[in-house]
């Protein structure tokens, strides 16, 4: 079985909770990526508002705050069943940033625990890194929808057990 190996930076306070929760959310990640690949590697930034939006005006052209910035390192890993250039082994997934002000506005905007909007939006930026982009079609919406929700159950079953 594959493993996700978390990088965690921050910029602002992240709690020993939030990390856990992260690592956990890493666990139930590794499962949908290719048998090929034993590890891997993701780099998380928990950052403050101002970063993210700085970041977002460079590399996205959009001056304002987003929730979750995915920088993939590779072109695509969605047909998982079909990757026959990738070595067993080591793989690199890219680099993740959530503002974690933003993040703690949508948890009380949908009545959540921070570490449960944190983790909703490390599952999104995940897919994002895989070749998922919700902002191609209402199709690819609903599949990238049903995608996170998939892993959000896998990883309430995880925390329960």
């Amino acid at each position: 079985m594959a493993s996700i190996q978390l990088q965690i930076n921050h910029s602002v306070k992240v709690s020993k909770k939030l990390r856990l929760w992260l690592e956990l959310a890493s666990h139930v990640a590794a499962e949908v990526l290719p048998t090929k690949v034993k590890l891997s590697h993701l780099n998380l930034l928990l950052c403050g508002d101002q970063r993210i939006k700085t970041i977002n005006r460079e590399f996205r052209k959009k001056d304002k705050v987003t929730d979750v910035l995915s920088f993939p390192a590779q072109s695509s890993l969605r047909d998982l069943k079909n990757i026959d250039w990738i070595q067993p082994g080591e793989l690199s997934l890219g680099d993740l940033v959530i503002s974690l002000p933003q993040a703690q506005r949508q948890a009380r905007q949908f009545k959540l625990r921070l570490e449960e909007e944190v983790v909703h939006l490390y599952f999104h930026g995940f897919l994002h890194l895989l070749g998922y982009d919700h902002e191609l079609s209402a199709k690819e919406e609903k599949m990238m929808e049903a995608l996170e929700a998939k892993l959000l159950d896998r990883f309430a079953k995880k925390r329960a057990s």
